[in-house]
């Protein structure tokens, strides 16, 4: 059964150790004069995503002021420059470097050469599971897109006209997310004209426009957009929303921005699944302090994202209200009054706590039962 959010952010480790003279870094965890340092290196903090990554990873790493320090460094969407300051963070001898792959074939030797060096490496959203000691936070991708998928199959009306878009190819999470699309929805739904499967170098707005411009002027009337990041679903439906003959098409994505929660509220957006940027957050850096200070020689934790919908999209605009993403004015003017539920992030906390509780119950009275028997 998959992880609740509380026991995620706990950063529950679900592989096995091995001894510690086995892994790199071993030796000079636990104390260090001067406190450790460790590197974040995101793929693109002008996608809005890796941005709120970032975000987390700044405000939640004031917790670990003891242990460690944490600087941040912005790849900019290009591998090369990416793994440059990998090497550069390595020449500067971090004590631990956590990685978010923009192309996870080409990152992965620079990743090695960090464990080589007796350094510890996190790959985070898209991991890289193949490093030899090496450890990872992830999310599901392949979940991700499996959860829109089946919608779509669902909604999709029979016949329909359907459009399909992926973005960054060697992008391990986008590529997971296409198969589960074509698992659960390509090949389940012969019945729909697929008019377009195409993929865009790079998520972004303006990308997804032009190519649902293109699709708009040749095919007309489309019922479905199924898109592996939010940024193509905005994009998509930007380029039509004016025009009449695109009411109620059917949107899908992967990342859930404030942007299209509020899209959701207002009825013009489908459906997005929430990647939980504070649970990765949250999950790396206990990695990292549990790496550091000898706790563990590896982890490798697996963090669960959110879909949201029509139904609970006022507690995904409330958790975005406490994270100020969005304002209350905003909020309003969407049909959505601040306070009058809770964050989807507190309903998740408070199930996984009630959850652990039965759990507790649950083996009381094994306990029990048992010595009653003898």
């Amino acid at each position: 059964m998959k992880k609740r959010i509380a026991k995620v952010l706990c950063a529950a480790v679900l592989g096995g150790s091995l001894a510690v003279t086995a892994f790199p870094g071993v030796a000079m965890a636990a104390e260090k004069d001067g406190g450790f340092k460790v590197a974040y290196i995101t793929r693109n903090q002008s996608d809005p995503f890796a941005a709120e990554l970032v975000n987390q990873f700044t405000k939640q790493a004031e917790e670990y002021a003891d242990t460690f320090t944490l600087d941040t460094f912005d790849s900019q969407a290009d591998s090369e420059k990416e793994n440059s300051i990998i090497e550069d963070c390595i020449t500067k001898k971090y004590d631990c470097i956590i990685v978010q792959p923009n192309d996870g074939n080409l990152q992965q030797p620079y990743c090695q050469k960090v464990l080589d060096a007796g350094i510890f490496c996190i790959t985070t959203n898209a991991a890289i599971r193949e490093l030899e000691g090496g450890s990872w936070v992830d999310g599901d991708p392949y979940a991700q897109g499996e959860a829109i998928a089946k919608l779509a199959a669902e909604a999709v009306p029979e016949g329909g006209t359907v459009g399909i878009l992926n973005c960054m190819p060697g992008n391990f999470h986008t590529t997971s997310r296409y198969n589960a699309i074509k698992d659960e929805f390509i090949d389940k739904r012969d019945d729909v004209k697929i008019i377009g499967d195409y993929m865009e170098e790079e998520a972004t707005e303006a990308a997804a426009m032009a190519t649902m411009e293109d699709w708009a002027t040749s095919y007309g009337r489309i019922d479905c957009m199924l898109t592996t990041a939010d940024l193509l679903g905005n994009g998509a439906y930007e380029a039509v929303k004016d025009d009449d003959t695109y009411d109620g098409m059917l949107v899908y994505s992967v990342d859930c921005l404030a942007k299209t929660v509020l899209e959701i509220k207002d009825g013009v957006y489908t459906a997005a699944v929430y990647q939980n940027p504070p649970a990765l957050a949250a999950a790396n850096l206990k990695a990292a302090y549990d790496l550091l200070t000898g706790a563990e020689t590896v982890v490798n934790t697996s963090v669960d994202s959110l879909l949201c919908t029509s139904d609970n999209v006022d507690q995904f605009i409330q958790m975005y209200i406490d994270q100020g993403q969005i304002t209350e004015d905003e909020a309003k003017s969407h049909g959505y009054e601040a306070g009058s539920t809770t964050s989807i992030l507190d309903e998740q906390s408070d199930d996984s706590e009630s959850e652990e509780t039965t759990e507790e119950a649950t083996d009381d009275s094994t306990e029990e039962a048992e010595k009653e028997a003898e």
